[in-house]
C-alpha cells in the first residue's frame, strides 16, 4: 500500500477538492495495525537479544500511542457515513492505471458488480434517488 502517494496533496492534486472517503480512512487504520504489529515484534526482538541502549521498555510508549491511533482512526471510520457506488468507481478510476493495485481493483469491481444498481434498488425497495452507501471494505 503507498500511502504516501494517496495521502500527500503533491503527489494526488486531488486531495484538495475530494471528501475523504471511508475506503481510504479503512487503508489508513491497516497501516497503523500493521506499523503496530511490526513494533510488537521489534520489541519481542528487543527481549530476547537487546542492542544496547534500546531495550523492550523503551516500545512500551510507543505502543500504546499507536493503539490510539489505530482506535482513533477506527472511531473516524465507523463514524463515516460510507463510500456510494459512485465514489468507489472513481477511487477505482485513480487507481486501476498503478502497478499494485490490480488485485484490488479487480475485488472492489467484484463487489460493486454483487450488489444490486441504484436503478434496481429504486424499483424494488423504494422511491429513494441515491443508492445506499457501501460499509463493505476490501483493503490490498
Amino acid at each position: 500500500m503507498d500511502i504516501y502517494r494517496f495521502f500527500h496533496p503533491h503527489h494526488n492534486p486531488r486531495l484538495h477538492s475530494t471528501p475523504l472517503r471511508q475506503q481510504e480512512l479503512s487503508e489508513l487504520e491497516q497501516a497503523a495495525s500493521e506499523l503496530r504489529k511490526a513494533l510488537e515484534r521489534a520489541q519481542l526482538r528487543t527481549v530476547r537479544k537487546s542492542c544496547a541502549p534500546i531495550l523492550p521498555d523503551h516500545f512500551n510508549d510507543l505502543l500504546k500511542a499507536i493503539r490510539f491511533v489505530e482506535n482513533s482512526l477506527q472511531t473516524l471510520c465507523d463514524a463515516h457515513p460510507g463510500d456510494s457506488r459512485y465514489v468507489l468507481l472513481d477511487l477505482i478510476e485513480e487507481r486501476s492505471d498503478l502497478s499494485g493495485w490490480e488485485t484490488w481493483t479487480n475485488l472492489v469491481m467484484e463487489q460493486l458488480a454483487a450488489e444490486p444498481h441504484e436503478e434496481e434498488a429504486s424499483e424494488s425497495e423504494s422511491d429513494s434517488a441515491e443508492s445506499p452507501p457501501l460499509r463493505k471494505v476490501v483493503n490490498r
